[in-house]
């Protein structure tokens, strides 16, 4: 395939950033975490006319329980500690904290589309009465569970920084602590568990250097995104026969029975044969840290074309049932799951690059008829956010 233009702008930013010897990092870009500036206003531009399909997103999305003007808190826990165990056993505050993060969010951007505090209100509750309170996580799942957070708590934060909301600086102080000593210290040495994990580290890792503006904790998580992807997602011609080896491999992460692999199946994960809930999750988790580093300047997207684009594409597939599961897919048997994040992976394929993906459209043409596309790990109202590209308007 030939070079994409931004991949051409990019070659060419490279050479000079190397020619001018000692150079200066790129500010940050505000907000910058999963949506940017131009992308909520083109978004608020949308709504305001009533234009198809965000005015119809929009009114599911302040329709829904995380957009309710009544949203109730659910978290933190009175000792603030978050106690969550493998398969959600114990769960002292876990589900609570995932509902709460993604009202925020939501919150956040309802705000900022339609100018009513009450939203940024809301919102900055929500957000406070972790900043405050949270002081720590435990047992097996806590580096997941901070992982899931750091994906999530950002995306708010930075909409209502950058939007006049009056969030006061003591808040944000607040908030910045959390993320740098509660959430930070489990995320950042990444994880030999399964994908799905050390993906969502990474995204939160991205998501506090953007808030924080670090460069250097920016350039960790782009490091071992490029290390984690081509081993998470197969392509033949990359990769010959077999998978690549994973990072800080442990010996309970696998590709569970999968050895011998063929073009006819590129773009499967390391995960596929668990099942596909944990792929959806590791699929978003994937997607949005290179939508951040994206907004940031970064070409994580262009540089995984070959591994990414297969993987939506297989993944749509086989979520649509179009077709019997091929014997080499894991034995022609698969768990079931929920698709996630597809939209943003086609609003920057399709839509700014113009990549063919008539698998994913017809996923996320199916995703239509959810009235609530929400799974409060990570994906909240992407139809709504990413629908299509301001840049390409």
């Amino acid at each position: 395939m030939l070079m994409s233009l931004r991949n051409r702008i990019g070659a060419m930013v490279l050479v000079a950033s190397v020619s001018c010897g000692v150079c200066v990092a790129q500010a940050f870009q505000h907000p910058g975490v999963l949506v940017s500036g131009p992308q909520l206003d083109f978004v608020k531009a949308q709504v305001k006319a009533k234009a198809e399909p965000f005015y119809s997103e929009y009114r599911k999305a302040a329709a829904s329980e995380y957009g309710s003007l009544n949203y109730q808190l659910k978290g933190p826990p009175s000792s603030g500690v978050i106690e969550c165990g493998s398969y959600s056993r114990p769960d002292n505050g876990c589900h609570a904290e995932d509902d709460d993060a993604s009202a925020a969010y939501l919150q956040s951007v309802l705000w900022y589309i339609s100018g009513d505090h009450r939203y940024a209100d809301n919102a900055m509750r929500i957000v406070n009465a972790y900043s405050h309170r949270l002081s720590a996580y435990t047992n097996s799942n806590a580096p997941l569970q901070a992982a899931w957070s750091g994906e999530m708590w950002p995306r708010s934060a930075e909409i209502l920084r950058y939007s006049n909301a009056g969030w006061k600086p003591e808040d944000v102080a607040a908030f910045t602590k959390m993320l740098q000593v509660v959430i930070l210290p489990l995320v950042q040495n990444g994880s030999g568990s399964n994908g799905n994990w050390e993906l969502s580290m990474i995204e939160a890792m991205m998501n506090i250097a953007v808030f924080t503006d670090d460069h250097a904790l920016l350039k960790r998580a782009e490091d071992m995104w490029l290390e984690r992807i081509p081993a998470y997602f197969y392509n033949s011609a990359l990769d010959g026969p077999h998978p690549r080896p994973m990072p800080r491999k442990n010996k309970n992460e696998s590709w569970y029975g999968t050895t011998d692999l063929n073009s006819s199946v590129d773009g499967i994960s390391q995960e596929t044969c668990r099942d596909l809930g944990h792929t959806g999750f590791a699929i978003a988790a994937t997607m949005n840290a290179a939508e951040t580093a994206h907004i940031q300047g970064g070409t994580l997207f262009e540089t995984e074309e070959k591994r990414l684009v297969p993987a939506l594409e297989f993944h749509a597939r086989l979520y649509l049932h179009k077709d019997p599961v091929p014997s080499l897919v894991c034995g022609g048997r698969l768990k079931p799951g929920k698709g996630y994040t597809f939209a943003i992976g086609y609003n920057e394929y399709h839509n700014r690059l113009g990549v063919p993906m008539p698998e994913t459209k017809s996923w996320l043409d199916h995703l239509q008829q959810e009235s609530e596309p929400v799974d409060t790990h990570m994906m909240v109202f992407e139809p709504l956010t990413h629908g299509a590209d301001a840049g390409k308007q």
